[in-house]
């Protein structure tokens, strides 16, 4: 009987240890489960912590009132992503090679004038000549050029934006538009300048567009009758080739863009580079506002497109009046400006161009790291 009593109480001791260690199973079931999910959901935030924000394509916004619309998309350079970018530092400007530019525009030609040109202190020395049949060059930092036609482009306006959507109404045939874009970037390589910095365009001048768009200038008081050209032919047909700088991908606004509010424009006639290229070759050639940067160590962060168009859309809504603004263009750029002591400083900004009652159209800039108006005369 002992015995027995004995065999019952070890055999409920060894329940109480399988109860005990059942209990002991699911805790750590349990516990293993938490630890898993807390691990999981912690993995799932790392990738949404080091996301990088992205400049939406296109912005499509109206505001409560309906008096200012967002209708653009957005030009941003590709390896710019949203939060931020290298600082950027401006050496100076970049300067042509004078031998090479001399040996390709002046040598041999009988000279008339070369007066001299005084400049300030530490400024490039100008030197300016004058050639037979009209013929000019000019060298600084960059370069200036015209032969005896090239007045005649230049009276009518080719470079002017206000005609550029007459003239891509028709075509040349001398050469596509390609060719001569290369055939300026082997120029200015050979004048010492680097192609692949610049970002090229064109449009073609047909020579009956541009016999009428005279006519017109005349008939209008714009141009005197007497710089009116004998006549025009096919062989006057060219294109007009303009390039804005870009630095690590990035569109330079140039320093003189800042001058004015009139001369803050996005188009043709503002860009560092322009040229009138006909069946004859180089017309006319300018190239200026040409910088040497450098990258900074720091990061400039950036503020979201979503912030930088509240402040946009701010500014319109606030002005008193019955108008309505649309902005129309939205561009990423890196604004090259003069300080108070006279020297180049950077910054990231925003272009905008708005539209008022369908009519009118102006620029406002908007610093991208501050979020800030640049305010321009």
């Amino acid at each position: 009987m002992f015995n027995k009593k004995i065999k019952r109480t070890l055999c409920g001791l060894a329940a109480s240890l399988c109860l005990v260690l059942c209990i002991c199973t699911i805790c750590t079931g349990c516990n293993k489960t938490v630890v898993d999910t807390n691990k999981k959901e912690a993995e799932e935030m790392v990738p949404m912590e080091k996301a990088e924000y992205s400049f939406p394509e296109k912005y499509e916004k109206i505001s409560d009132s309906g008096k200012v619309k967002f209708n653009c998309k957005l030009e941003v350079p590709d390896n710019i992503k949203g939060q931020s970018m290298d600082a950027v530092g401006v050496e100076g400007l970049y300067c042509c090679d004078r031998e090479k530019a001399w040996s390709m525009f002046g040598e041999g030609k009988e000279l008339i004038e070369k007066p001299e040109i005084s400049v300030d202190e530490g400024q490039t020395p100008y030197d300016y000549y004058l050639f037979a049949d009209d013929e000019n060059l000019g060298i600084n930092e960059g370069i200036t050029y015209g032969n005896s036609n090239s007045k005649y482009y230049l009276n009518i306006g080719v470079q002017n934006p206000d005609n550029q959507a007459v003239f891509e109404e028709a075509e040349v045939s001398f050469k596509s538009e390609e060719e001569c874009i290369t055939e300026i970037k082997k120029l200015i390589d050979e004048l010492g300048y680097h192609s692949e910095d610049f970002i090229f365009d064109c449009y073609p001048l047909n020579f009956q567009i541009m016999k009428n768009l005279e006519e017109q200038y005349i008939q209008g008081g714009y141009l005197a009758e007497e710089k009116r050209k004998e006549s025009w032919s096919q062989e006057d047909d060219a294109y007009f080739i303009y390039a804005y700088q870009k630095n690590e991908g990035i569109p330079i606004f140039h320093e003189m863009m800042s001058i004015a509010r009139i001369m803050a424009y996005d188009t043709p006639d503002n860009a560092p580079i322009q040229a009138v290229y006909s069946t004859r070759g180089v017309e006319n050639l300018n190239i200026s506002n040409v910088y040497e940067f450098k990258t900074g160590e720091e990061q400039v962060s950036l503020k979201t497109f979503e912030d930088i168009a509240v402040v946009v859309g701010e500014k319109f809504e606030n002005i008193l009046n019955d108008s309505n603004y649309e902005v129309t263009r939205a561009k990423f750029y890196e604004r090259v400006y003069l300080n108070e002591e006279q020297k180049y400083e950077t910054e990231p900004i925003w272009y905008f161009e708005v539209v008022e009652n369908n009519t009118s159209k102006s620029v406002t800039l908007i610093n991208a790291e501050t979020g800030k108006e640049i305010y321009l005369q």
